[in-house]
C-alpha cells in the first residue's frame, strides 16, 4: 500500500516528493471514480440472474468494458 508524504513541521516537501503525491493521488482519484461508477448500477443491486458458474466471466468482461469505455 503506498501513501503520500505528508509535510514536515516547518519545512515544505522536496520535489520529488510532491511529484510522488500528485502522481499517487491522480491513480487514486481515478480508481475511485471507477468503483463510483460501477456503484451507480442498478443491475448490480439486484441478485446475479445468470447461473453462478458464469459470474467470474461476466464480472471481469464488465470491467474491461469499463476501462475500454475510460481510456
Amino acid at each position: 500500500m503506498l501513501t503520500p508524504f505528508k509535510k514536515p513541521p516547518g519545512r515544505e516537501l522536496l520535489d520529488w516528493q510532491k511529484t510522488f503525491n500528485k502522481s499517487l493521488n491522480h491513480t487514486r482519484a481515478t480508481i475511485e471514480r471507477v468503483i463510483a461508477h460501477i456503484k451507480t448500477w442498478k443491475v448490480l443491486h439486484a441478485d446475479y440472474r445468470r447461473p453462478y458458474a458464469t459470474f467470474k466471466t461476466t464480472i471481469s468482461a464488465v470491467i474491461g468494458l469499463i476501462f475500454y469505455t475510460l481510456t
